[in-house]
């Protein structure tokens, strides 16, 4: 089959030249440009893939949209700010590689040597910025603790994740800030599963696991604005920072979005880096019961310092979280759980016990068909209601129906669902 369907690639999909032009934005005007797939346009390339050759190292899959990619040429990521020099260009022919000093428009290829790069980076000239249409990866619905079986394997496993997470953008590790665990985060039981399995098959890294748990998230309902002085003595020295945020919501699946802004322009560059990132420290952790922010966006306001020797970037970042804290408090915060879309086959006999097995795990019939003798029944339930579900299907059909289902959407948690998870 796979040779027909790349039969079918060729004869029926538009070359890159046919397609025309690609749009994308510039990165210092803020206005829209295209680029014509020649060679003679500024370089514009994308990243699409990310993944890790056991005698190469790292490699970044490319496409070429305009211009050209050489071998020892210097490439720049709107997203890090920063130079790369290219090392190898390969051309890849299923698991062969092929070196080539020069990629052009419209081709695709891989690169070596780009440690900063990840899925859906932009890569352009520096003297003419650019980003494409970034790649967006849905937000992980699922979460394990994990910590390596010896203590001597934790930066062994720490290292193993970072390359999980560079080559599966819905691959997420994070420290828990009140436990100091490791957190694996994903789409479901079996994409996690998977993970664990290739930390043991692809790196030697065997790991202890705890239970799958769902991945809440955070958001706000209303806009607010938040005010903090930190203003104290640490070390004999006395510690001056002054942040004002303002913070509003941003529609569903849109993301979290940070802004420092005009307030932050004056400050020095440490200064300002610091509130950049207890903005993002504050989005992380959230108010309501510290999990992490999404869909909405916050922007420093007014920021303040004092005397120049009173300055000093904890002082700043610390005013930073604590003035969006008190933003997001007021913007009437929200709890948010991920809904999946489930897709039962049933005989027509086991329909009703299927559809009140739905209502009972406060789950939402969307629509139902005939297909072949059978009951296609669609409904979306929310993750925290279906673990287990393969076995409680098995028997309310005895053995018959089967599912499948998919991350769909985030909905607010229910009233009395919301006091459980937060008084548990």
């Amino acid at each position: 089959g796979i040779q027909r369907l790349l039969d079918g690639v060729v004869d029926y999909l538009p070359s890159p030249v046919d397609r025309g032009t690609v749009a994308a934005t510039d990165v210092r005007s803020g206005s829209a440009v295209t680029r014509d797939c020649t060679d003679k346009e500024p370089l514009t390339a994308l990243v699409f893939k990310v993944a890790t050759d056991p005698y190469v190292g790292r490699l970044c899959f490319a496409r070429v949209y305009a211009g050209t990619l050489r071998k020892g040429q210097n490439v720049f990521n709107p997203r890090t700010r920063k130079r790369e020099r290219l090392l190898r260009l390969v051309r890849l022919q299923a698991n062969t590689q092929h070196d080539v000093e020069t990629l052009y428009a419209g081709e695709i290829g891989a690169i070596a040597g780009l440690k900063g790069a990840t899925t859906g980076d932009t890569l352009c000239t520096e003297h003419q910025p650019l980003v494409l249409e970034r790649i967006q990866a849905p937000e992980p619905v699922m979460f394990i603790a994990i910590e390596p079986k010896s203590r001597a394997d934790r930066d062994k496993l720490e290292q193993a994740l970072q390359a999980l997470c560079d080559e599966d953008p819905t691959c997420v590790t994070r420290v828990d800030a009140e436990t100091g665990q490791l957190i694996l985060s994903g789409m479901g039981e079996l994409h996690l599963d998977v993970l664990v399995d290739r930390l043991r098959r692809e790196f030697n890294v065997a790991a202890n696991t705890g239970k799958p748990m769902v991945s809440y998230y955070e958001t706000i309902t209303g806009s607010g604005e938040g005010h903090y002085v930190f203003d104290r003595e640490l070390g004999g020295k006395r510690l001056f920072a002054e942040v004002s945020v303002a913070v509003e919501p941003r529609p569903r699946g849109a993301g979290a979005a940070a802004e420092a802004g005009p307030a932050c322009r004056d400050l020095p560059e440490a200064l300002a880096e610091a509130v950049a990132q207890g903005l993002e420290d504050g989005i992380s952790t959230g108010v309501l019961a510290r999990y992490p922010m999404i869909d909405l966006g916050a922007r420093v306001t007014a920021v303040r310092l004092g005397d120049a020797e009173n300055a000093m970037p904890v002082a700043f970042r610390t005013a930073a979280v604590m003035a969006f804290r008190a933003a997001a408090e007021a913007a009437l915060p929200e709890l948010l759980e991920p809904i999946m879309r489930l897709v039962i086959v049933t005989p027509p006999e086991h329909v009703g016990e299927v559809i009140g097995d739905v209502n009972a795990r406060r789950g939402q019939v969307r629509d139902m068909e005939d297909r072949g003798g059978t009951k296609v029944v669609q409904a979306a339930v929310p993750l925290a209601e279906l673990f287990g579900y393969s076995t409680a299907i098995r028997s309310l059909s005895r053995g018959r129906a089967s599912y499948t289902m998919e991350p769909d959407a985030f909905a607010v948690v229910p009233r009395t669902v919301r006091e459980h998870l937060l008084n548990r």
